[in-house]
Protein backbone atom coordinates (compact mmCIF):
# COMPACT_ATOMS: atom_id res chain seq x y z
CA UNK A 1 0.00 0.00 0.00
CA UNK A 2 1.68 3.14 -0.86
CA UNK A 3 2.09 5.76 1.62
CA UNK A 4 -0.15 8.75 0.18
CA UNK A 5 -3.15 5.22 0.71
CA UNK A 6 -1.49 4.93 4.35
CA UNK A 7 -2.02 8.31 5.54
CA UNK A 8 -5.69 7.86 3.66
CA UNK A 9 -6.92 4.95 5.90
CA UNK A 10 -5.58 6.57 9.39
CA UNK A 11 -7.21 10.12 8.34
CA UNK A 12 -10.47 7.82 8.12
CA UNK A 13 -9.63 5.95 11.22
CA UNK A 14 -9.50 9.05 12.86
CA UNK A 15 -12.89 10.12 11.34
CA UNK A 16 -14.98 6.81 12.36
CA UNK A 17 -17.82 6.91 14.46
CA UNK A 18 -17.73 4.78 17.15
CA UNK A 19 -20.20 2.62 18.54
CA UNK A 20 -20.31 1.39 21.82
CA UNK A 21 -22.02 -1.96 22.90
CA UNK A 22 -23.15 -1.70 26.59
CA UNK A 23 -24.49 1.52 28.35
CA UNK A 24 -23.13 0.60 31.71
CA UNK A 25 -21.06 2.92 33.86
CA UNK A 26 -18.21 2.73 31.82
CA UNK A 27 -20.00 2.58 28.13
CA UNK A 28 -21.87 5.77 29.38
CA UNK A 29 -18.75 7.35 30.53
CA UNK A 30 -16.93 7.09 26.86
CA UNK A 31 -20.36 8.01 25.48
CA UNK A 32 -20.21 11.12 27.44
CA UNK A 33 -16.74 12.20 27.22
CA UNK A 34 -16.78 11.36 23.47
CA UNK A 35 -19.86 14.08 23.59
CA UNK A 36 -17.76 16.92 25.42
CA UNK A 37 -15.25 16.08 22.56
CA UNK A 38 -17.85 16.83 19.50
CA UNK A 39 -17.18 12.80 18.21
CA UNK A 40 -19.85 11.23 16.44
CA UNK A 41 -20.96 8.42 18.76
CA UNK A 42 -24.03 6.04 19.26
CA UNK A 43 -24.48 3.32 22.24
CA UNK A 44 -26.46 0.32 22.09
CA UNK A 45 -28.24 -1.42 24.91
CA UNK A 46 -30.02 -4.51 25.92
CA UNK A 47 -33.61 -4.14 24.52
CA UNK A 48 -35.65 -1.76 22.74
CA UNK A 49 -34.55 1.89 23.22
CA UNK A 50 -37.78 4.22 24.08
CA UNK A 51 -36.56 6.63 21.05
CA UNK A 52 -33.58 7.15 18.69
CA UNK A 53 -32.48 10.12 20.46
CA UNK A 54 -32.39 10.31 24.89
CA UNK A 55 -30.72 12.29 27.20
CA UNK A 56 -27.71 11.37 28.74
CA UNK A 57 -26.68 12.97 32.01
CA UNK A 58 -23.32 13.54 33.69
CA UNK A 59 -21.48 14.81 36.24
CA UNK A 60 -18.48 15.50 35.82
CA UNK A 61 -15.21 15.08 38.36
CA UNK A 62 -15.75 18.94 39.06
CA UNK A 63 -19.05 17.88 39.93
CA UNK A 64 -20.44 19.73 37.06
CA UNK A 65 -24.02 18.40 35.46
CA UNK A 66 -23.96 18.53 31.76
CA UNK A 67 -26.55 16.58 29.56
CA UNK A 68 -26.45 15.63 26.11
CA UNK A 69 -28.76 14.12 23.16
CA UNK A 70 -27.76 10.88 22.23
CA UNK A 71 -28.23 8.40 19.58
CA UNK A 72 -29.26 5.21 21.26
CA UNK A 73 -30.74 1.94 20.11
CA UNK A 74 -30.89 -2.10 20.66
CA UNK A 75 -28.28 -2.96 17.38
CA UNK A 76 -25.83 -1.24 15.60
CA UNK A 77 -26.38 1.47 12.91
CA UNK A 78 -26.40 -0.03 9.51
CA UNK A 79 -26.82 2.95 7.34
CA UNK A 80 -24.00 2.92 5.04
CA UNK A 81 -22.00 5.36 6.34
CA UNK A 82 -21.71 3.63 9.94
CA UNK A 83 -21.34 0.49 8.29
CA UNK A 84 -18.25 1.43 6.55
CA UNK A 85 -16.99 3.71 9.04
CA UNK A 86 -17.38 3.11 12.80
CA UNK A 87 -15.31 1.06 15.12
CA UNK A 88 -16.96 -1.03 18.15
CA UNK A 89 -16.18 -0.28 21.86
CA UNK A 90 -17.66 -3.47 23.79
CA UNK A 91 -18.22 -2.00 27.75
CA UNK A 92 -19.87 -5.31 28.56
CA UNK A 93 -18.85 -7.45 31.79
CA UNK A 94 -16.92 -10.28 30.73
CA UNK A 95 -19.34 -12.52 30.52
CA UNK A 96 -21.52 -10.78 27.94
CA UNK A 97 -19.16 -10.09 25.57
CA UNK A 98 -19.49 -12.82 23.13
CA UNK A 99 -23.32 -12.85 23.40
CA UNK A 100 -23.14 -9.08 23.21
CA UNK A 101 -21.64 -9.67 19.84
CA UNK A 102 -23.04 -12.40 18.46
CA UNK A 103 -26.24 -10.48 18.80
CA UNK A 104 -24.72 -7.98 17.01
CA UNK A 105 -23.13 -9.76 14.02
CA UNK A 106 -25.19 -9.70 11.22
CA UNK A 107 -24.38 -6.10 11.54
CA UNK A 108 -20.95 -6.53 11.66
CA UNK A 109 -18.69 -6.02 9.24
CA UNK A 110 -15.06 -8.70 8.64
CA UNK A 111 -13.12 -5.69 8.72
CA UNK A 112 -14.70 -3.06 11.44
CA UNK A 113 -12.40 -3.11 14.21
CA UNK A 114 -13.59 -4.39 17.51
CA UNK A 115 -12.25 -2.95 20.95
CA UNK A 116 -13.30 -5.29 24.43
CA UNK A 117 -12.64 -3.30 27.57
CA UNK A 118 -14.30 -5.20 30.23
CA UNK A 119 -12.28 -6.64 34.20
CA UNK A 120 -10.77 -10.25 33.79
CA UNK A 121 -9.14 -11.49 30.40
CA UNK A 122 -9.92 -15.12 28.40
CA UNK A 123 -12.99 -12.83 25.92
CA UNK A 124 -10.55 -12.22 23.18
CA UNK A 125 -9.66 -16.03 22.69
CA UNK A 126 -13.54 -15.91 22.22
CA UNK A 127 -14.44 -13.13 20.53
CA UNK A 128 -11.64 -14.36 17.95
CA UNK A 129 -13.09 -17.74 17.33
CA UNK A 130 -16.59 -15.89 15.88
CA UNK A 131 -14.63 -12.90 14.41
CA UNK A 132 -11.41 -14.44 12.73
CA UNK A 133 -10.70 -11.39 10.50
CA UNK A 134 -12.16 -8.87 12.87
CA UNK A 135 -9.03 -6.48 14.08
CA UNK A 136 -9.55 -7.20 17.35
CA UNK A 137 -8.01 -4.25 20.40
CA UNK A 138 -7.97 -4.91 23.96
CA UNK A 139 -8.60 -2.38 26.20
CA UNK A 140 -8.35 -1.39 30.22
CA UNK A 141 -9.12 1.33 32.02
CA UNK A 142 -8.39 3.03 35.49
CA UNK A 143 -11.38 5.66 35.31
CA UNK A 144 -14.16 4.91 37.76
CA UNK A 145 -17.79 5.71 36.80
CA UNK A 146 -21.16 5.46 38.94
CA UNK A 147 -24.68 4.25 37.14
CA UNK A 148 -27.38 6.13 38.85
CA UNK A 149 -29.90 5.32 36.71
CA UNK A 150 -30.33 4.19 33.16
CA UNK A 151 -28.16 6.75 31.10
CA UNK A 152 -27.17 8.87 34.20
CA UNK A 153 -23.91 8.50 35.40
CA UNK A 154 -20.90 10.03 37.69
CA UNK A 155 -17.54 10.31 36.89
CA UNK A 156 -15.76 9.05 40.47
CA UNK A 157 -12.19 8.54 39.59
CA UNK A 158 -9.99 9.69 36.42
CA UNK A 159 -6.89 7.51 35.14
CA UNK A 160 -4.98 5.83 32.63
CA UNK A 161 -6.56 3.80 29.82
CA UNK A 162 -4.31 1.31 27.95
CA UNK A 163 -5.28 -0.34 24.51
CA UNK A 164 -3.01 -2.33 22.05
CA UNK A 165 -3.65 -5.41 19.67
CA UNK A 166 -4.55 -8.68 20.82
CA UNK A 167 -1.32 -10.65 19.91
CA UNK A 168 -2.71 -13.33 18.03
CA UNK A 169 -5.90 -11.50 16.40
CA UNK A 170 -5.52 -9.57 13.13
CA UNK A 171 -3.51 -11.86 11.02
CA UNK A 172 -6.07 -11.25 8.26
CA UNK A 173 -5.34 -7.67 9.25
CA UNK A 174 -2.70 -6.09 6.30
CA UNK A 175 -0.36 -4.77 8.71
CA UNK A 176 0.39 -1.50 7.10
CA UNK A 177 -2.63 -0.18 8.66
CA UNK A 178 -1.59 0.99 12.32
CA UNK A 179 -4.63 0.07 14.76
CA UNK A 180 -3.14 2.76 17.25
CA UNK A 181 -4.72 5.52 15.08
CA UNK A 182 -8.31 3.61 15.24
CA UNK A 183 -8.11 5.29 19.81
CA UNK A 184 -7.24 8.64 18.69
CA UNK A 185 -10.84 9.93 18.91
CA UNK A 186 -10.74 8.26 22.77
CA UNK A 187 -7.15 9.97 23.30
CA UNK A 188 -8.79 13.23 22.14
CA UNK A 189 -12.16 12.67 24.96
CA UNK A 190 -9.85 11.68 27.74
CA UNK A 191 -7.40 12.15 29.65
CA UNK A 192 -4.03 9.83 29.79
CA UNK A 193 -5.44 7.39 27.04
CA UNK A 194 -2.14 5.72 25.34
CA UNK A 195 -1.69 2.90 22.59
CA UNK A 196 0.49 0.03 24.58
CA UNK A 197 2.18 -2.30 22.93
CA UNK A 198 3.00 -4.61 25.40
CA UNK A 199 -1.14 -4.93 26.45
CA UNK A 200 -0.59 -7.89 27.82
CA UNK A 201 1.20 -6.76 30.62
CA UNK A 202 -1.37 -3.91 31.41
CA UNK A 203 -4.47 -6.46 31.23
CA UNK A 204 -2.72 -8.85 33.55
CA UNK A 205 -2.05 -6.29 35.90
CA UNK A 206 -5.43 -5.08 36.38
CA UNK A 207 -6.55 -9.14 36.38
CA UNK A 208 -4.39 -8.86 39.51
CA UNK A 209 -5.47 -5.73 41.06
CA UNK A 210 -9.03 -6.86 40.63
CA UNK A 211 -8.27 -10.75 41.60
CA UNK A 212 -7.04 -9.29 45.12
CA UNK A 213 -9.34 -6.49 45.49
CA UNK A 214 -12.87 -7.62 43.68
CA UNK A 215 -13.94 -10.78 45.51
CA UNK A 216 -12.79 -9.89 49.08
CA UNK A 217 -14.62 -6.17 48.75
CA UNK A 218 -17.50 -8.65 47.20
CA UNK A 219 -17.62 -10.78 49.97
CA UNK A 220 -17.22 -8.88 52.98
CA UNK A 221 -19.36 -5.94 51.44
CA UNK A 222 -17.10 -3.21 52.56
CA UNK A 223 -15.52 -0.29 50.62
CA UNK A 224 -11.88 -0.87 49.00
CA UNK A 225 -10.15 1.31 51.47
CA UNK A 226 -11.58 -0.85 54.71
CA UNK A 227 -8.51 -3.65 52.52
CA UNK A 228 -6.23 -1.98 54.35
CA UNK A 229 -7.41 -3.68 57.53
CA UNK A 230 -4.39 -5.82 59.11
CA UNK A 231 -6.27 -9.09 58.47
CA UNK A 232 -6.89 -8.18 55.29
CA UNK A 233 -3.40 -7.01 54.31
CA UNK A 234 -2.02 -10.05 55.86
CA UNK A 235 -4.29 -12.05 53.15
CA UNK A 236 -3.48 -9.91 50.13
CA UNK A 237 0.22 -10.53 50.65
CA UNK A 238 0.20 -14.63 50.02
CA UNK A 239 -2.68 -14.29 47.32
CA UNK A 240 -0.66 -11.74 45.20
CA UNK A 241 2.38 -13.89 45.30
CA UNK A 242 -0.18 -16.82 44.15
CA UNK A 243 -0.85 -14.95 41.02
CA UNK A 244 2.73 -13.45 40.57
CA UNK A 245 3.62 -17.32 40.39
CA UNK A 246 1.01 -18.17 37.43
CA UNK A 247 2.42 -14.49 35.61
CA UNK A 248 5.67 -15.87 35.97
CA UNK A 249 5.23 -19.15 34.66
CA UNK A 250 3.09 -17.72 31.64
CA UNK A 251 6.25 -15.38 31.17
CA UNK A 252 4.53 -12.08 31.68
CA UNK A 253 7.08 -10.01 33.30
CA UNK A 254 6.46 -8.56 36.78
CA UNK A 255 8.72 -8.21 39.72
CA UNK A 256 7.11 -9.65 43.28
CA UNK A 257 7.30 -6.46 45.26
CA UNK A 258 6.23 -4.01 42.71
CA UNK A 259 3.38 -5.66 42.21
CA UNK A 260 2.44 -5.80 46.19
CA UNK A 261 3.03 -1.85 45.89
CA UNK A 262 0.66 -1.47 43.18
CA UNK A 263 -2.31 -3.59 44.48
CA UNK A 264 -1.87 -1.44 47.88
CA UNK A 265 -1.40 1.77 46.45
CA UNK A 266 -4.69 0.93 43.74
CA UNK A 267 -6.32 0.09 47.43
CA UNK A 268 -5.06 3.26 48.78
CA UNK A 269 -6.12 5.40 45.98
CA UNK A 270 -9.95 3.86 45.33
CA UNK A 271 -10.46 3.92 49.45
CA UNK A 272 -13.70 5.41 49.28
CA UNK A 273 -15.25 2.89 46.02
CA UNK A 274 -16.97 -0.26 45.56
CA UNK A 275 -15.44 -2.36 43.18
CA UNK A 276 -17.65 -3.38 40.57
CA UNK A 277 -18.23 -7.34 42.04
CA UNK A 278 -19.41 -5.66 45.52
CA UNK A 279 -21.72 -4.07 43.55
CA UNK A 280 -23.13 -7.12 41.66
CA UNK A 281 -23.24 -9.28 44.94
CA UNK A 282 -25.29 -6.17 46.43
CA UNK A 283 -27.64 -6.43 43.29
CA UNK A 284 -28.00 -10.14 42.87
CA UNK A 285 -26.22 -9.62 39.59
CA UNK A 286 -23.79 -12.14 37.77
CA UNK A 287 -20.12 -11.35 38.77
CA UNK A 288 -17.24 -11.42 36.65
CA UNK A 289 -15.32 -13.86 38.60
CA UNK A 290 -14.83 -16.65 35.98
CA UNK A 291 -12.54 -14.24 33.86
CA UNK A 292 -10.62 -12.97 36.75
CA UNK A 293 -9.99 -15.81 39.42
CA UNK A 294 -11.27 -18.57 37.29
CA UNK A 295 -9.20 -17.77 34.42
CA UNK A 296 -6.11 -17.45 36.84
CA UNK A 297 -6.89 -21.13 38.28
CA UNK A 298 -7.28 -22.59 35.30
CA UNK A 299 -3.64 -21.26 34.08
CA UNK A 300 -2.14 -22.71 37.64
CA UNK A 301 -3.72 -25.81 36.81
CA UNK A 302 -2.09 -26.32 33.44
CA UNK A 303 1.43 -25.59 35.20
CA UNK A 304 0.97 -27.43 38.32
CA UNK A 305 0.41 -23.92 40.52
CA UNK A 306 -1.44 -25.06 44.08
CA UNK A 307 -3.83 -21.91 44.52
CA UNK A 308 -5.43 -22.32 47.58
CA UNK A 309 -6.47 -18.73 48.03
CA UNK A 310 -7.56 -17.55 44.77
CA UNK A 311 -9.54 -21.20 44.58
CA UNK A 312 -11.22 -20.31 48.11
CA UNK A 313 -12.28 -17.07 47.35
CA UNK A 314 -13.48 -18.13 43.80
CA UNK A 315 -15.94 -20.86 45.61
CA UNK A 316 -17.63 -18.16 48.00
CA UNK A 317 -17.75 -15.88 45.39
CA UNK A 318 -19.93 -18.60 43.45
CA UNK A 319 -21.77 -19.46 46.72
CA UNK A 320 -23.12 -15.95 46.80
CA UNK A 321 -23.99 -15.75 43.17
CA UNK A 322 -26.12 -19.24 43.61
CA UNK A 323 -28.29 -16.57 46.44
Amino acid sequence: MSEQVNKSVNKCAEEYMIQIIGAGAIGCLWLAKLHQSGYPCHIVSRGSAKQPQQPLDFTDLQGQQHQFIISHSHQLLTTSIAEQQSTILVCVKAPQVLTALLDQQQHINTDQVIILMHNGYGCAEEVQQHFPSNPIICATTANASLLNKPLNITHTGLGPSYFGTYQTANKNHPSNINLSEYIAPLQKAMADVYWSESILNKCWLKLIINAAINPLTAINQMTNGQLQAPQYEALIQPLVLEVFSIAEAERIDFELAELQQTVSNVITATAGNYSSMNRDIFYGRETEIEYINGYLIKKAQQHNIATPILSDLYQQIKVLESR
